[in-house]
């Protein structure tokens, strides 16, 4: 065990001094390129890595103390040793029945190592030293059988009378009776993370850099386009129409989110608490992003979302006892709207995921499911319920993307969500580099740091509104048991 946590030791240093060199290399890029301070993309690399070093740092330092360990336990059990050899046979005996294969016996009692705990090992791990033990303490025992050592301590400590005997609980997993023995193991690297929806919908819209040094974002935009016309005669008047323009524009906002942890927690903790908090944070932003380009005011630090954009090409589903195949029309209406509206086909429909499994149980006169369930049975769409949330299938001909940051509690009745059937590529959505910071001084009196995440963003919409159908009513009441 010692030899393997020493070469675990030897693997963890070789991985940190490989990070640290790519950390240099980062620093050395910007050098060359004669920038004082890096980069974004640089920047959330260098953090990155930082990261991974304290992370390995950590590792080490914990597997340094196993070694430590290891060694004195490996010491103390050498003193023991040699302190049996001096009395020899007829010294001092442990008044515990137990079977001897000599004075290198593998399994002895108060040793580190356990008989019945390695049988089981050498079924489910593979180490190497649990089968060399197995074997080592075999050679010995039929050692021992040949030379009729074990038949002599056998008969040794034969069974006791039985007025002498003290009957027990028998030992099991109980606390106070053996159970204080078996303690609870955590497996602090498969933790559970905290449930947050993705962002199906932010992904469907254009990707676009957000350019450094500005709080907003205009575009141009021709209002009345120019005209052409037949020309009724030689020397006719030719056509003529002026082009207008406008423009639409998209602020700047900030998602920030923090959380302070204490020095203690950080640097005790086996695992990088650190990147466990950013991985949160990070998940939380995705969702906040999402939910911003689906439902943003355009109000108080906010986007504006799809669903606030004037002018789009509204659809009313109105529906007592919705079905599948009457939700048909409302969706290839939807989906005409868009292709006669800019002149571009959808390229997706988003949905709750509510709405979509609602639709993959609607069945046709023969029990077979709309959708085509596993297999394109039926022409309406195709369904992979392997998935959860983003890609669903197709409905339509279009792909169905579940997202549950849609809102059902719309309409009248605060009891309708909403489907969004748009050619997403003419939604524009800008992304900064998420920025990481770690900030000591503000709780360094209580021996505490501050973690933040923030990024900038904008998103515009509404370019060309009509390329943007939601279908909405009665009909999309969320349905009962989904």
């Amino acid at each position: 065990m010692l030899i393997f946590l020493r070469n675990q030791l030897q693997s963890l240093l070789a991985q940190r001094t490989a990070l640290k060199a790519e950390v240099q290399g980062i620093l050395d890029t910007a050098k060359r390129e004669n920038r004082n301070q890096l980069s974004p993309t640089q920047d959330a690399a260098f953090n990155a890595k930082l990261a991974e070093v304290r992370a390995a740092d950590s590792e080490i330092e914990t597997l340094q103390g196993r070694i430590s360990e290891a060694e004195e336990a490996e010491r103390r059990d050498g003193l023991a040793a040699g302190i049996r050899s001096q009395f020899g046979r007829n010294g001092p005996q442990e008044h515990t029945p137990r079977w001897h294969a000599g004075p290198d016996e593998v399994y002895r009692r108060g040793g580190r190592n356990s008989y019945f705990q390695d049988l089981a090992k050498a079924r489910l791990d593979p180490t190497p030293d649990v089968h060399e033990r197995l074997n080592r303490h075999a050679s010995q025992m039929d050692r021992a059988m040949a030379s009729g050592d074990v038949q002599k301590q056998s008969r040794k400590w034969s069974a006791p009378a039985p007025e002498n005997v003290e009957y027990r609980v028998a030992p099991n997993r109980t606390d106070g009776q053996g159970g204080y023995f078996v303690p609870p193991t955590w497996l602090i690297g498969e933790y559970v993370e905290y449930a947050r929806a993705a962002r199906a919908t932010a992904d469907l819209c254009r990707p676009m850099a957000l350019p450094p040094g500005t709080d907003e974002i205009n575009l141009p935009k021709v209002s009345t386009g120019t005209a052409t016309g037949v020309q009724t005669a030689d020397g006719a008047a030719v056509t003529s129409q002026d082009m207008t323009d406008d423009f639409v524009s998209g602020r700047v906002r900030t998602i920030a989110g923090q959380q302070d942890g204490s020095l203690q927690l950080l640097e005790q903790s086996p695992v990088g608490f650190d990147e466990v908090i950013f991985r949160d944070l990070q998940k939380d932003y995705n969702q906040k992003l999402d939910l911003q380009v689906i439902s943003g005011t355009n109000a108080n630090g906010q986007v504006k979302g799809i669903l606030n954009v004037a002018g789009i090409n509204a659809i009313t589903y109105t529906d007592a006892t919705p079905t599948l195949p009457e939700l048909w029309l409302p969706l290839m209406q939807a989906a005409s709207k868009v292709a006669n509206g800019v002149f571009v086909l959808p390229d997706a429909i988003s949905m709750t995921a509510s709405r979509w499994f609602w639709a993959n149980s609607q069945l046709d006169t023969g029990n077979r499911p709309l959708l085509g369930g596993e297999g394109p049975m039926n022409a309406m769409g195709a369904a992979n319920p392997r998935a959860a949330e983003g890609a669903m299938g197709r409905m339509g001909g279009l792909p169905a993307v579940a997202d549950a940051n849609i809102p059902a509690n719309l309409g009248a009745g605060t009891n309708e969500d909403r489907m969004i059937v748009a050619a997403f590529d003419e939604l524009y959505l800008w992304e900064g580099v998420p920025r990481v910071r770690v900030l000591q001084e503000v709780l360094s009196g209580t021996l505490q740091v501050r973690f933040q995440l923030y990024n900038y963003v904008a998103f515009i919409p509404d370019r060309l509104p009509k390329s943007i159908s939601v279908i909405s009513g009665t009909g999309l009441i969320a349905p009962a048991g989904f």
